[in-house]
C-alpha cells in the first residue's frame, strides 16, 4: 500500500467533492441567471426562467417555463415556453463550439398573462409606422352637416376666400399707390396756368416786333413743358389701365373659384362615390397596420440572434496587423466542415394557439450563417383545429451573405371561423360576427425594404353595424347594406421600409356600399351642395364687392387722367397756331 499517497487521495476527494457540490448547487443557478440577463439585454424585455438543468451524462440543457415580457404590456408575456430541452455535442464543446443536433420546444404560447409586472427601464428604439396614421373609425356622414358648421371648420382652407382677401389687399394697396402717383401729376389747375400764360403772351404780342418774337420763343417753351407733362400723364394712365385690366381678370377668376371649394367640401362631408371608396381603408387598415408594426418590431428584436457582424471587410484589402511580442493572436484555421460558435441544427417546436397546436421544425439556428453557409428555415403546420381547417407557415431567414440579407414568410389559413371580429378598432360600431375566411400572406424583407401582400376571401359573412356608424337615415342604409353582405374579398399591399411603410387596402365592400347608398344620398347631397355654394359665394362676394369698389376708384382715376389729357390737348391747340391769325396765335405787325 506504499504506492498510495493518502494526502493525494484526500486532496482528490476534497476537490472532487467541491466540484460536485458546485455542480449540484450552483451551476444550474448560474446558467439560469446568465440566460435571464442575456435575454433581457438582447430583447429589451424582461426574460424569466423557472428552472435550468445542466446535465452531464449525457451533456445537455433543459429549461423550464421561459417567459418573455411584452415591453408594451408589462403584465403580459409576449412569449411563454413550457419546456426547452437539447443535447450538446461534447466533442464539439472541446473545440469551444456549442452544437445542438436536436432540440425540443414544447408548449410555446403567445400573449399569456403574468402574475407580476415585467417592466424594465425603457430604452430608445426606432418604431415602424405606416406612412399615414391608421386612425380610428371615421366614415363620411350622410346626415349632412349644417353648412354653417362646415364653413366654421373649413373657413381657413377656402381657397376662393383666401384669394379674394389677397386680391382685396393688393387692390387697396395699388389704389393708394396710384392715387399718390396721380396726385403728383399736373392737375387742371396747373394746366390752366399754361393756358393763362399763352393768353398773356398773346396780349403782350401787340407791343411791337420785339414783343412778338419774344412771345413766340416763350410759347415754344411752354409748348415743350406742356407736352412733357402730358406725356407723364399718359404714361401713368396707360399703366393704370393695364393694372385695372389685370385686376378685373383676377376678380373674374376668383369669382369662379367657389365651385372648386364646394366640390372639395362635398367630397369630404358628403357620401358620394368618392367618399365611400375609403370605407375599406377605415375598417381594415388600422388592425392590419398594427399587425405589420408588431411583426416588424419583433423581427428587429430578434435581429441580434439572427446575425452577428463579421470582421471581414468586403471589397477591401486584408489588413495586416503585426502582433505584439508575447501577446499572440487568435487564428482560425480552415475547416473541412466549418461550424459556427453555436448552432441548433434542428428544433422541433409545438406552438399552442387558441385553435389548437401547430407542430413544426426550425433548422440551422445560428448567428453565423456565413460560416455555416445555410440559411435558417422554418415550417409549421396544423389541421383539424378548433375553428380552422388548416394552417401552414413556412419561410427562411437568410444571412449567408450578410451584405444581402433576405427574409421570407408564407402563411396560408384555410376555412378560419370568424367570430365577433371588430372592424375599425375596439370602439367601432362595426363587427364581423360570423364568417369563414381563407387567408394568404406573402412577405419579403430585403435589408430595410419591406414588401408583403395579404389576400383574403370571406364567405358566409354577417356584418353588424350600429346606426352611429353614420348619423341620420342614411346611417340605417349603410348598416343595412353591410348586413346584406354575405361574401367579400380583401387585398392589402405593404411597401416601403421597416421604419416607414405604406399600406394600401382594397375590397369590393366599397362597391357594395356605393350602390346601396347612392340613391339615398343624392337628394341630401344636392341640397348641401346648393347651400354650400350659396354660403361660400356670399362670403367671396363680400370681398369681391370691396375689390370691385376699389377697382371703380382706379377707373375714376383713369377718367380723371383722360380729362387732364383732353384739357392739355386743347391748350396745345391754343398755342399751335404760332403767329397766324385765325388760330389764335400771334399776328405780325407787317
Amino acid at each position: 500500500m506504499k504506492w498510495i499517497r493518502w494526502q493525494g487521495v484526500v486532496a482528490f476527494v476534497v476537490v472532487t467533492g467541491l466540484i460536485a457540490a458546485v455542480w449540484l448547487l450552483l451551476v444550474d443557478a448560474w446558467v439560469k441567471r446568465a440566460i435571464e440577463r442575456a435575454g433581457t439585454a438582447a430583447l429589451g424585455a424582461q426574460v424569466e426562467l423557472d428552472d435550468a438543468d445542466l446535465s452531464l451524462m449525457p451533456l445537455g440543457l433543459t429549461l423550464t417555463r421561459l417567459q418573455v415580457t411584452n415591453p408594451d404590456e408589462p403584465m403580459t408575456n409576449a412569449v411563454e415556453i413550457a419546456r426547452i430541452a437539447g443535447a450538446i455535442d461534447p466533442l464539439e464543446l472541446l473545440r469551444r463550439k456549442v452544437i445542438v443536433d436536436q432540440m425540443t420546444v414544447d408548449g410555446l404560447r403567445f400573449n399569456t398573462p403574468r402574475r407580476t409586472s415585467g417592466a424594465i427601464a425603457p430604452r430608445a428604439r426606432p418604431e415602424a409606422a405606416p406612412s399615414e396614421p391608421a386612425g380610428g373609425l371615421s366614415l363620411p356622414s350622410v346626415e349632412l352637416n349644417d353648412p354653417k358648421e362646415i364653413l366654421a371648420k373649413e373657413l381657413d382652407s377656402l381657397q376662393s376666400l383666401k384669394l379674394a382677401e389677397n386680391l382685396r389687399t393688393e387692390v387697396q394697396t395699388e389704389k393708394e399707390k396710384w392715387q399718390q402717383e396721380v396726385a403728383a401729376l399736373p392737375d387742371k389747375t396747373k394746366l390752366n396756368d399754361y393756358k393763362q400764360r399763352i393768353e398773356g403772351l398773346k396780349s403782350a404780342g401787340k407791343g411791337g416786333l420785339g414783343g412778338v418774337l419774344g412771345g413766340v420763343q416763350e410759347v415754344k417753351q411752354i409748348h415743350e413743358e406742356l407736352q412733357q407733362d402730358l406725356a407723364r400723364i399718359k404714361r401713368v394712365k396707360t399703366g393704370l389701365e393695364q393694372t385695372l385690366t389685370i385686376f378685373k381678370k383676377r376678380a373674374d377668376d376668383v369669382a369662379r373659384l367657389p365651385q372648386e371649394d364646394v366640390q372639395r367640401l362635398m367630397e369630404k362631408y358628403s357620401v358620394s362615390g368618392q367618399g365611400l371608396a375609403n370605407v375599406t381603408r377605415v375598417l381594415f387598415r388600422g388592425p392590419l397596420a398594427d399587425y405589420v408594426q408588431t411583426a416588424v418590431e419583433w423581427h428587429r428584436r430578434l435581429e441580434p440572434f439572427l446575425s452577428r457582424p463579421t470582421d471581414k471587410k468586403p471589397d477591401a484589402e486584408a489588413e495586416v496587423v503585426k502582433p505584439l511580442r508575447g501577446k499572440g493572436v487568435d487564428v482560425r484555421f480552415a475547416e473541412r466542415a466549418p461550424l459556427p460558435s453555436w448552432l441548433i441544427r434542428t428544433s422541433r417546436v409545438s406552438v399552442e394557439i387558441p385553435a389548437g397546436v401547430l407542430n413544426g421544425e426550425v433548422k440551422n439556428v445560428t448567428a453565423e450563417q456565413h460560416v455555416l453557409g445555410t440559411p435558417l428555415t422554418f415550417a409549421f403546420a396544423g389541421d383539424k383545429l378548433n375553428g380552422v381547417d388548416a394552417i401552414t407557415l413556412n419561410g427562411a431567414i437568410d444571412r449567408v451573405d450578410q451584405t444581402k440579407p433576405q427574409d421570407t414568410a408564407n402563411l396560408n389559413v384555410a376555412a378560419y371561423q370568424l367570430d365577433h371580429l371588430k372592424l375599425g378598432g375596439d370602439h367601432s360600431p362595426v363587427a364581423l360576427t360570423q364568417g369563414v375566411a381563407d387567408l394568404n400572406v406573402r412577405a419579403t424583407l430585403s435589408g430595410p425594404s419591406l414588401a408583403a401582400t395579404v389576400a383574403s376571401n370571406v364567405r358566409g359573412a354577417r356584418i353588424e353595424a350600429g346606426k352611429e356608424l353614420a348619423p341620420g337615415p342614411v346611417g340605417e342604409v349603410i348598416a343595412g347594406a353591410l348586413a346584406g353582405v354575405k361574401a367579400f374579398q380583401l387585398k392589402a399591399d405593404v411597401t416601403g421600409t421597416q421604419d416607414q411603410f405604406d399600406l394600401k387596402v382594397d375590397s369590393n365592400l366599397d362597391d357594395v356600399l356605393k350602390d346601396a347608398v347612392g340613391q339615398q344620398a343624392k337628394a341630401q347631397v344636392s341640397k348641401l351642395e346648393g347651400q354650400l355654394r350659396a354660403a361660400i359665394d356670399d362670403k367671396v362676394k363680400t370681398k369681391l364687392d370691396e375689390v370691385r369698389g376699389n377697382l371703380g376708384g382706379l377707373d375714376q382715376l383713369i377718367q380723371d387722367l383722360a380729362g387732364r389729357l383732353s384739357f392739355g390737348q386743347d391748350i396745345l391747340k391754343l398755342g399751335a397756331g404760332g403767329l397766324g391769325g385765325k388760330s389764335g396765335g400771334f399776328k405780325l405787325p407787317f
